[in-house]
């Protein structure tokens, strides 16, 4: 629960007691979680990828950020090098390979318990968010994607 995003204090964060935070978590990211791990549970025995979608600011601490989308990954590299090798076939996209965050254990937990900890192949996907602050440029994305993942999806398979 930070404080501070980028340069912006979070006023609802600030000074939060032990039971505030417990509580938050309680009643925000543990079901979240929970809903999650009760879903893959239903798919143990079907084929399953995790995919994580994000959105970053186009520019952090003043500096702007050129890319469109990253594609970030971590002990699991398969999933992020075929969605990042054909995003770099896409036409005059700029494409982060674990830019423009790096996922790690200490500062991430969806994909490291959803997927590593289950052996899963997985993925974070993060949009520049001026790409899809408008519905057209939603659906653009969430076409661009549906087709992606699954040519990325029968890459694997084919693996």
């Amino acid at each position: 629960m930070p404080e501070i995003s980028e340069h912006t204090p979070i006023p609802g964060n600030l000074n939060l007691s032990d039971e505030v935070k417990a509580d938050r978590v309680a009643a925000i990211f543990t079901p979240y979680h929970d809903r999650i791990a009760a879903l893959l549970d239903a798919r143990a025995l079907r084929r399953t990828i995790v995919v994580a979608m994000h959105s970053f600011t186009p520019s952090f601490k003043g500096e702007p950020r050129a890319m469109q989308v990253g594609i970030l990954h971590d002990t699991d590299k398969k999933l992020a090098t075929i969605l990042v090798d054909l995003l770099r076939q896409e036409l005059g996209l700029v494409v982060g390979d674990n830019a423009p965050y790096a996922l790690a254990d200490d500062s991430d937990y969806s994909l490291p318990t959803h997927g590593a900890k289950r052996g899963l192949h997985h993925v974070e996907i993060e949009i520049r968010q001026d790409l899809i602050g408008t519905p057209d440029g939603q659906e653009a994305w969430a076409n661009r994607f549906a087709r992606l993942l699954t040519q990325a999806d029968e890459a694997l398979k084919a693996a």
